[in-house]
């Protein structure tokens, strides 16, 4: 978000810089569950960024001498380890790329760029140096980094680039893909494992589990200016002003859905002299055709089943202060998205199977309240958007804390997101005092990933962040919901 004075600001950059009700009853489940799960070993891969290297973090590690951290091209079943005379040890690396809780950063050898100074036993007449290393699956699996953890919990960069064509090849039949990370003991004893992993069905799998509970009631993923994304952009060779503060996420439409998203942040601008009128617009940057992201929708929902709620928020350009362009947009809505539409008849307050038994699984919520009330046969209300507006970490973990500590609406059916991330002022745009939205995103999406995995989670509703594949959001979510309710 922006405050409105950065239409004006943010062109005068590029002139002087260029472009560069009734609530169901809940039974909770006992709490001897939940401190056996809160005390097992878990790992998370993520990706960060600015660099769009992979992260893997951890949780109540063991830590102990020989442990690793394993970080495989395909899934893991055993380990090994070997030994191979060598005469040059490896390069050593003094990195700034650790990242997380604790003090000092954890050994690792990636093999894609970065490897750490070996222990190196100095040979002799009798025995040469021997180096000792992994292998997978007899090798036949590749092992491109291995970490040597030496806290508890941590949050680390490993320097090895995820390429995001693996992303979008993904499929509704996707799971695990692309990178595996492991945990092992010194004997190689795989003791947690975890997956670069798409969630295309969540929702539907969880059915059991959740079918009774209404949208509030769920923890559900969301982005922040979801349609504010480049296909096949790479920040490292097209970054510019305009990019650094317009662009929010690295997934198209369908790659958030696919990975688990399940709100939309819509904020749509019209366009009078394009022959395409609606666009996804950040402020006064035109991004993506509306077209283009209703598309990746309609198709998602058509595949999966799962149920979306599509947040059109803000309308920042061409709208005016009449109704009129808003009765275009609405027409233009309805047309689109026909049959998909859920029917406001529904109320928030309905449950998810309520929902899925009308086949109609496309939220329209809608930032106008007149609008909302012409339309009541197609529009819902607004989702409310809890923006702290801040700059820094602790201002924001402060309001997050706050608004979750005394949350009226908890009791009410209407979602509310809380929005997980930090806003640049208008002349830090200017000035690029922050260094763009990725740097500021990777500030704080690990301990936006902590605090709600281990804080805020069992009543948080929404929580929309910035570049998401840099948070555990989705698996966090999908974790809380199944503790809701009893299996």
């Amino acid at each position: 978000m922006f405050l409105k004075t950065f239409v004006f600001i943010l062109a005068l950059a590029l002139t002087q810089f260029g472009p560069a009700a009734a609530v169901p009853q809940v039974q909770t489940i006992g709490a001897s569950r939940r401190d056996e799960d809160g005390h097992r070993l878990k790992l998370w891969l993520t990706i960060n960024a600015r660099k769009r290297f992979l992260e893997i973090s951890w949780k109540n590690a063991p830590a102990q001498m020989g442990d690793n951290v394993l970080l495989t091209l395909q899934d893991p079943h055993s380990f090994e380890r070997r030994t191979l005379p060598t005469g040059t040890p490896l390069a050593s690396f003094a990195c700034d790329e650790g990242s997380g809780s604790g003090d000092g950063a954890a050994d690792y050898v990636p093999v894609q760029g970065y490897t750490r100074k070996p222990r190196i036993e100095l040979a002799t007449k009798e025995s040469p140096a021997l180096r000792q290393y992994w292998v997978a699956n007899g090798g036949s699996a590749q092992v491109v980094a291995a970490i040597q953890p030496s806290l508890t919990t941590q949050w680390f960069t490993t320097g090895v680039p995820f390429d995001y064509a693996l992303s979008r090849n993904v499929t509704t039949q996707t799971s695990c893909y692309g990178y595996w990370a492991s945990y092992i003991n010194a004997e190689g004893r795989i003791l947690a494992k975890n997956c670069v992993r798409a969630y295309p069905r969540w929702m539907n799998e969880l059915r059991s589990v959740v079918g009774e509970l209404r949208l509030r009631d769920l923890f559900i993923p969301g982005t922040h200016d979801s349609g504010s994304y480049r296909p096949n952009f790479d920040p490292l060779l097209r970054e510019s002003l305009v990019t650094k503060y317009a662009l929010t996420q690295d997934d198209d439409i369908m790659g958030q859905l696919m990975h688990g998203v399940r709100y939309l942040d819509i904020r749509v601008g019209y366009y009078r002299a394009s022959q395409e009128k609606f666009f996804i617009y950040h402020g006064i940057t035109k991004q993506r055709p509306l077209q283009e992201v209703i598309n990746q929708v309609k198709d998602f929902v058509h595949e999966t089943n799962e149920i979306v709620i599509f947040g059109l928020k803000e309308f920042p350009v061409g709208f005016g202060k009449n109704l009129g362009v808003h009765r275009l947009l609405v027409s233009y809505l309805r047309e689109q998205f026909q049959d998909l539409i859920a029917h406001p008849s529904l109320g928030w307050r309905a449950s998810l199977r309520d929902i899925w038994s009308r086949q109609q699984n496309v939220i329209l919520a809608y930032d106008k309240h007149a609008i909302v009330e012409e339309n009541p046969q197609l529009l819902f209300g607004a989702v409310e958007q809890r923006w702290g507006n801040v700059q820094t970490w602790p201002r924001l973990e402060t309001f997050l804390r706050n608004i979750n500590d005394f949350d009226v609406s908890r009791f009410s059916s209407r979602p509310v997101a809380d929005m997980a991330e930090l806003t640049p002022e208008t002349w830090d745009v200017i000035l690029d005092k922050h260094g763009g939205l990725r740097k500021m995103a990777d500030t704080i999406n690990w301990r936006i990933s902590q605090l709600y995995r281990d804080e805020l989670g069992e009543h948080s509703n929404i929580v929309a962040a910035d570049f998401i594949r840099g948070t555990t959001i989705v698996e966090t979510a999908i974790e809380w919901n199944r503790r809701k309710v009893a299996y």
